[in-house]
């Protein structure tokens, strides 16, 4: 599956949302499960490599409704 995001002007300074084509979810679709766990694990780890401790500590707190 290739990694590219498409950004789009609408999305910008939106935290992390983005947007794909159809074709790209389509892609995504054809994936077993195991790949499609795989992704979601990497992406979890990319989004915690980049994540401040008050962004973790935030991202904690929302997990356990304790905003």
């Amino acid at each position: 599956m290739e990694n590219s995001l498409i950004p789009i002007n609408e999305n910008a300074n939106k935290g992390y949302h983005y947007s794909v084509t159809d074709e790209q979810i389509e892609e995504y679709s054809k994936l077993t499960l195991l790949e499609k766990l795989m992704w979601i694990e990497n992406t979890n780890q990319f989004i915690y490599s980049i994540q401040t401790d008050q962004e973790r500590e935030m991202r904690r707190n929302i997990g356990n409704m304790e905003l």
